[in-house]
């Protein structure tokens, strides 16, 4: 998992900054946005992060949308897959293929593969291929996503009904089961959100 600080990437912020600064406003002031709204992914050890654009409210047109993501991606050594896209809307993740993995990998395999019906031997790229087909033939979004997301897994499970635990409250998503854990790493989400603004303050 990524749990790197602001210091530590300093130099790779600079050179994304630098970048931008040479850049037409348009990319500029989309990374930038995209840099506040996956800061928990960059700073904050989150596996990823789901992100909606709808046309209506969105300045740049889709295609040039994804030019930009795939140049921030680059920049921060992440990766995204787009799950969704129609006149309407465009939705995708921004996620850390490493972190992901390991999470896959702990998940409960009786869930994952029994009970939801995904093929063994997932990495997170074919994962969120086969999320992204089952929301684009359902027409909802599918829950397990908050695996990818960073949740954590009770809270997953107990979401979709999958565990016994109690729902104990909400902290950007529902809680269940001993909510402390739960809240620490909201916390930290929460923190590095903020550590972000400041280094786009400073730059």
């Amino acid at each position: 998992m990524n749990t790197e600080t602001p210091t530590t990437h300093t130099p790779v912020f600079q050179e994304w900054k630098n970048k931008l600064d040479s850049s037409d406003m348009s990319q500029s002031s989309f990374e930038r946005w995209l840099f506040l709204q996956v800061s928990g992914v960059i700073l904050g050890g989150k596996s990823g992060e789901l992100l909606i654009l709808k046309k209506e409210i969105c300045e740049v047109p889709f295609d040039r949308c994804l030019d930009h993501i795939g140049c921030f991606c680059t920049s921060w050594g992440l990766s995204y897959s787009l799950l969704v896209m129609n006149g309407r809307a465009l939705k995708f993740i921004i996620y850390n293929e490493q972190a992901v993995n390991l999470r896959l990998k702990s998940a409960s395999k009786k869930i994952l593969h029994c009970h939801l019906k995904y093929p063994f031997g997932l990495s997170a790229k074919t994962f969120l291929l086969e999320l992204s087909r089952r929301w684009q033939q359902n027409g909802r979004i599918p829950h397990e996503i908050g695996i990818a997301l960073g949740y954590p897994l009770k809270d997953v499970w107990g979401f979709m009904g999958l565990n016994n635990f109690r729902c104990n409250g909400s902290c950007g998503w529902q809680i269940f089961g001993d909510p402390e854990p739960s809240r620490r790493i909201r916390a930290r989400y929460e923190n590095a959100r903020k550590r972000a603004e400041m280094l786009l303050r400073a730059a």
